[in-house]
C-alpha cells in the first residue's frame, strides 16, 4: 500500500499539469523569506527544487548551490532555466532527498539549506524524522536550515475561523501530503537545532482565505481551480499589506499555533 502511494505521488509530480502552489503571491512571500537568511558567502542547499524558479533567485545571493529535485519533468525544466538566465553557480542534480543522510559526499558540506513544501510530502511521521536528520547531517557546525512547511495545527486554525463565518473548511488533500505536528516537529528537532527565527503568513492568510472568500469565489485546486477576478487584485493586495504591517497585526490563535498551513522557521545547527 505505501509503496502504491509513493508511486502515485511520484506521478503527480512528473505531471506537467501539476502546480505546486497556485498561490504566487504567497510563493513570493515564501521566496522572500528564505531570500532575507541567506548571505554572499553560503554554501546553500535547496532540496526539492522543483523547477528552480525560486532556486535561481537564491543562487544570485549566495557563492554556491546545490540544487536536488527527484522528478524528472521539474529537473528538465530546471535545466532550461538555469540555461536562460546564464547562471554559473548553480550545481544541479537528480535525486531523491530520502538519502542525503548517507551521501558522504553532502555531508557537513553547507551553511544553509532549504526546504519548501518538501518534507510534507513523505507520507509518514518515521520518513519525515529521516528527512529531517538528514538535512542536519548536511550542514556544517552553526549551519542553517530555513524550512517552509504546513502543520496540521495552522491548517485548522484557518478553517476554524472559516466556519465561523459560514464558509466552508479548505480541503486537506492529504493523499501527496502529511503536514507537521507543530509540537511534535519542534520538539523533535530541539536536541538538534537552535530554533532562530519563526515566520507565519498570518495576515496574509486571513486576507485572501477569510476577508476575500467572504463575497468572491474560490473553488478547486492546482490546475483545476476556478476563481473569481478580484482574487488577482485581492491577493497582490494582501500581499502588500502583510509585507508592510507583518509584524503590526497578528492573527490570535490557540497556543503557540500559527493561523493558515504554511510556516517558516530558521533552525542553526547546535555544534
Amino acid at each position: 500500500m505505501a509503496t502504491d502511494k509513493r508511486k502515485k505521488i511520484k506521478e503527480w509530480w512528473e505531471n506537467p499539469k501539476t502546480i505546486s502552489l497556485l498561490d504566487l503571491n504567497l510563493r513570493e512571500l515564501e521566496t522572500e523569506f528564505v531570500a532575507s537568511n541567506l548571505s554572499k558567502n553560503d554554501l546553500f542547499a535547496d532540496f526539492g527544487c522543483g523547477d528552480g524558479i525560486s532556486t535561481c533567485r537564491y543562487a544570485k545571493l549566495v557563492r554556491h548551490c546545490f540544487a536536488l529535485e527527484e522528478s524528472k519533468f521539474l529537473y528538465e525544466k530546471f535545466k532550461k532555466n538555469i540555461k536562460k538566465q546564464e547562471i554559473s553557480n548553480i550545481e544541479l542534480q537528480r535525486g531523491t532527498i530520502e538519502n542525503i543522510g548517507i551521501r558522504k559526499d553532502l555531508r557537513g558540506k553547507f551553511t544553509a539549506v532549504c526546504t519548501q513544501r518538501v518534507v510534507i510530502n513523505f507520507m509518514s511521521w518515521k520518513d519525515q524524522q529521516r528527512i529531517l536528520e538528514g538535512i542536519h547531517a548536511t550542514l556544517r557546525p552553526g549551519g542553517r536550515y530555513i524550512a517552509l512547511e504546513n502543520t496540521f495545527e495552522g491548517f485548522e486554525e484557518l478553517n476554524s475561523v472559516r466556519r465561523v463565518v459560514g464558509l466552508e473548511n479548505i480541503i486537506l488533500h492529504d493523499w501527496h501530503n502529511y503536514f507537521l505536528h507543530r509540537k511534535k516537529f519542534l520538539d523533535f528537532m530541539a536536541p538538534m537545532f537552535h530554533l532562530e527565527k519563526e515566520e507565519h503568513f498570518d495576515l496574509y492568510y486571513f486576507l485572501t482565505r477569510v476577508f476575500t472568500n467572504m463575497f468572491a469565489k474560490f473553488e478547486g485546486f492546482g490546475s483545476n481551480a476556478k476563481k473569481d477576478a478580484i482574487f488577482e487584485v485581492a491577493d497582490y493586495a494582501a500581499r502588500l499589506l502583510f509585507s508592510k504591517f507583518r509584524d503590526k497585526v497578528k492573527i490570535q490563535t490557540a497556543g503557540e499555533s500559527s493561523f493558515g498551513p504554511i510556516q517558516g522557521w530558521v533552525f542553526r545547527k547546535i555544534g
